[in-house]
């Protein structure tokens, strides 16, 4: 523990026993989601010194996110999440971080942003998202720290690919409000449950309206609620109220700025200790030997799961069984398995792509970013980037494959 004054901003900190600056400021983390949560760990993080931060999210601000995203005020309503929190915090709380801003879906993002990082910050409200991060985190072997809340309960999750559960071992199938809103039946056709008349009557908005509705716009809510209804009633469902149809189809969790605060602040310092855990070897031997006396006895760990309840005032702690069947971090899971490298001329047309998959290695499907369509004409350099990695698979077995895509230079 340091006692000797200094000049260091970071001084305060650093005077804590086991506690290496060099590790914070060496380290780059990649935070997925700047709401409510994603905004917070990003300000915890600049303040304690981290060196890189890559902040990701597709969102605009909007009117209802300023009661609890303190970077963002009333004059950044309809702006980019991720450009305005680097601007942000660049501004008011780290002048010296270095910060990439995407304003990308996570599908769209590079593999590379990806391998960058020591450590993958997951602050989304959307279950498919989170097991995209999670395959990624899984195949790339980096610690994963997500976390969630809804009301007066938030939770965080640590996942380390060898050691914990992951996403997947947990929730294998979207839950059902995911369901609903991914197969949400034929919006032309006959709605099969009644909140399928809901869907359909966000499409039929969008469609007469050419826009999205507006959650803080009472009248697009009365219209929408009128469309809702007139599918309900022709199907014989119960009637919608205005604040059924806006929860069933913009799907708001509710959310207090108290529970995201305690929430990301368990988050933040998750993410520190799994740093520091992950670059022991970094610190001088008297701390480390202290630090394997903490772990030894455990007073340091990490837990698997950590849940906060606003109602109780309680945080309880869980450990996970890994399930060594698992489909994204499981023994025989593609994902733990070392991928194949192909060597593409950017220039070439993706069709080549699938020439050389089928006489190597006998596939036929190709999987990219969420499933994304490869058309065949395109040049490849337009859709893949360098290092990008797609899944091959079969009908004829169930053997799926991860594949890197490097692009050729004249140097190779």
């Amino acid at each position: 523990m340091n006692s000797i004054p200094s000049d260091s901003v970071f001084d305060r900190q650093e005077r804590l026993s086991i506690w290496d600056q060099s590790i914070i400021e060496d380290s780059c983390v990649l935070i997925i989601g700047l709401g409510g949560t994603g905004g917070e760990v990003a300000k915890n993080l600049a303040l304690l010194g981290i060196g890189k931060l890559i902040l990701v999210d597709m969102d605009t601000i909007e009117f209802s996110n300023l009661n609890r995203q303190l970077l963002f005020s009333r004059s950044d309503i309809g702006k980019n999440k991720a450009r305005v929190a680097k601007e942000v915090i660049k501004d008011r709380f780290n002048s010296s971080i270095d910060i990439d801003a995407y304003s990308d879906t996570i599908q769209s993002l590079p593999f590379s942003i990806f391998e960058e990082a020591d450590i993958i910050s997951g602050c989304v409200d959307n279950f498919l998202a989170r097991q995209y991060i999670n395959e990624h985190a899984i195949e790339l072997s980096l610690p994963f720290i997500d976390s969630a809340t809804d009301g007066y309960f938030g939770q965080v999750q640590s996942i380390d690919v060898k050691n914990t559960a992951c996403l997947a071992c947990d929730s294998p199938h979207p839950p059902e409000e995911t369901r609903l809103l991914t197969a949400p039946c034929t919006l032309v056709g006959t709605p099969r449950i009644r909140e399928h008349c809901a869907w359909k009557a966000l499409y039929e908005f969008h469609t007469l309206n050419e826009r999205e509705p507006d959650e803080n716009s009472s009248e697009d809510a009365l219209k929408l609620t009128k469309l809702a209804n007139e599918s309900a009633s022709k199907y014989n469902f119960p009637l919608f109220d205005e604040k059924e149809v806006i929860q069933t189809v913009l799907y708001h969790v509710p959310s207090l700025i108290t529970v995201n605060a305690v929430t990301s602040g368990i988050q933040s310092q998750e993410i520190i200790k799994t740093l520091f855990l992950d670059k022991l070897n970094h610190f001088p031997e008297k701390s480390r030997k202290y630090f394997q006396t903490l772990i030894d006895s455990e007073r340091f760990r990490i837990p698997d799961l950590t849940i906060y309840s606003a109602l109780t005032g309680t945080i309880n702690s869980f450990d996970l069984k890994k399930d060594p069947e698992c489909l994204v971090c499981g023994d025989s899971s593609m994902y733990c398995q070392n991928p194949t490298t192909i060597n593409i001329n950017p220039k070439s047309k993706c069709r080549t792509i699938f020439t050389v998959l089928k006489r190597k290695f006998k596939k036929d499907f190709i999987g990219f970013r969420g499933n994304t369509l490869i058309p065949g004409d395109v040049p490849v350099g337009e859709i893949l980037k360098d290092r990008d990695r797609i899944t091959v698979s079969s009908l004829i077995d169930d053997d799926e494959k991860r594949i890197i895509i490097r692009f050729k230079t004249k140097k190779s």
